[in-house]
């Protein structure tokens, strides 16, 4: 069902509060392929292997596997190239961004204790440090004869606010109005609807054109804490359960702009800054029915955050004329007290695996996992804010989704390893909403999202015994995955879901990220 009519029931409670979105919950949610060198090397397909951090990560009952004690340190290096162009209705210029970053992603200890007695062959203990996701890209879109713009979207978005508001002398931003509505106002970017109380238009001449631009810059990561405790018995049967504390900060600065045909034009600024901490329980077996099988299954609890978002924007109109004859100059939001506390919940998800060890030489490696993205939840911390729209939008536009992992190694000699790996991650949106029929909802000040795809990852690496104690791995890891870009939602008629009130023509987005990591190893 469209979303229009509860979008201005919901206008003053959600927007002014700057209640976070779906868009929000779907950034937090997902992770990318992360763990040591041979880990990523065999596409991440370690939760039935174990005897790797990267298998203690997915399955904890992979910290059993271990016989002796360890410590690992992993590196890496990593481009993110990002190409942008228009898909349909304007005039795109092809745009290619690319930002390089070195990281620190792992430091892992392992602690091996043998017992004496008993079925229970050992207890052992881990602590890892996991890079799970990082944030730092940078991309461009522009281009030329638009038929739609962000004008329209904001008069819409105004819809529903009594003319009357705009008389009033004070800080409108002290007031229960939406902070967007108040740049769009101020900025004379829309215009009130003759003969209505409450409608608003947009201040371009019916048909006119616009040439977008859109400049973003994004920063951060999600890095996970995790404390493991494990046990072997009778070297058939393995279990684990881990505790894990979660960091996450993000930063994004936006500047979208356009350029009006028949003269003049604007830029919105904006600045998002993510800050919170969470924690998340994470369990799983491994069953060895034969020497050569292992079956494992694991389960990873949401994590539950705690967040904090601070936010700026302003709107810079160009050659827009004011009320008084002059020119419309810039406004902005407050610096100060602009912030929302708020919790998050991220989604769950189960892993089955499975791997062959064939011999002394080959090991063969596959997991499949589910992840619930519709038990996202946003949640209110000591204020008013009401969540409960936002929610029933992240029920009615994400699925489950599933991602499969696929692995190889063979040994060469006993002191030098092969890997190649494979891994496919669904995207986990509706179809209506992956092909744009929907109107997504969108908070706060920030009008652009991306619509992701499938993620695919083809992945290679060596691995070299120096000594029986001191390895190294070495990984090459390429990622691949094409989105859309929107620089702002659609809205459809609540009537026709194939008629919208404001058109939104979407850029594509194809990323595209080389990654070499290094990973040290000590056994002892």
């Amino acid at each position: 069902m469209k979303r229009n009519l509860l979008f201005i029931i919901a206008l003053f409670v959600y927007t002014y509060s700057f209640g976070q979105d779906e868009v929000d919950a779907h950034r937090f949610s997902v992770n990318e392929l992360s763990g040591s060198a041979r880990g990523q090397a065999m596409g991440g397909a370690f939760g039935a292997l174990g005897g790797d951090v990267t298998g203690v990560a997915i399955n904890p009952a992979g910290v059993g596997i271990y016989r002796s004690s360890e410590v690992v340190a992993n590196m890496s290096v990593a481009l993110n190239s990002i190409k942008t162009d228009a898909k349909i209705d304007w005039n795109g210029k092809p745009n290619s961004q690319n930002k390089t970053k070195f990281n620190f992603d792992n430091l892992s200890y392992i602690g091996y204790y043998p017992l004496a007695k008993g079925s229970t062959n050992s207890l052992n203990f881990g602590f890892n440090y996991n890079r799970i996701k990082n944030f730092d890209r940078k991309y461009a879109a522009s281009g030329s004869d638009m038929s739609s713009s962000l004008t329209d979207y904001l008069a819409y978005f105004t819809n529903g606010i009594n003319h009357s508001w705009w008389d009033y002398n004070g800080d409108k931003f002290n007031t229960d109005l939406p902070w967007l509505s108040i740049l769009a106002w101020d900025g004379y970017l829309i215009n009130k609807e003759d003969g209505t109380n409450d409608q608003y238009a947009s201040l371009l001449n019916k048909g006119e054109k616009v040439s977008p631009k859109l400049n973003v810059l994004e920063k951060g990561s999600i890095e996970s804490y995790d404390f493991t405790l494990g046990s072997n018995i009778s070297d058939r049967f393995f279990w684990g359960l881990t505790f894990s504390l979660t960091d996450l900060y993000y930063s994004q600065s936006a500047d979208y702009g356009e350029d009006f045909k028949d003269g003049g034009g604007f830029i919105l600024n904006n600045y998002l800054e993510s800050k919170g901490s969470g924690y998340q329980f994470k369990t799983g077996i491994i069953y060895k029915p034969v020497d050569a099988l292992r079956l494992g299954v694991s389960y990873h609890s949401p994590t539950w955050y705690s967040m904090t978002n601070y936010y700026h924007a302003m709107v810079i109109p160009d050659g827009i004329p004011d009320d008084g004859g002059g020119w419309a100059g810039k406004t902005e939001t407050p610096r100060e007290d602009s912030y929302t506390d708020y919790n998050f919940r991220t989604p769950y998800s189960w892993t089955f695996s499975a791997a062959a060890i064939i011999g002394t030489q080959a090991i063969v490696s596959l997991d499949y996992e589910i992840k619930d993205y519709t038990a996202m939840n946003l949640g209110n911390i000591g204020g008013d804010i009401n969540y409960e729209t936002d929610n029933q939008y992240i029920d009615e536009d994400y699925r489950i989704a599933s991602t499969l992992r696929a692995g190889l190694e063979y040994r060469f000699t006993p002191q030098f390893s092969g890997r190649a790996g494979f891994a496919w991650m669904q995207n986990p949106y509706e179809a209506s909403v992956k092909s744009g029929d929907k109107e997504v909802m969108i908070q706060g000040m920030v009008p652009h999202y991306t619509i992701e795809g499938d993620a695919t990852y083809l992945t290679a690496g060596i691995g070299y015994r120096f000594t029986p104690q001191f390895y190294m791995d070495v990984a090459l890891v390429y990622r691949h995955q094409k989105s859309d870009l929107y620089f702002y939602s659609p809205v459809f008629d609540i009537a026709s879901s194939l008629s919208p009130i404001v058109s939104s023509y979407p850029a594509s987005f194809e990323s595209n990220t080389y990654k070499g990591l290094v990973t040290l190893g000590y056994k002892f």
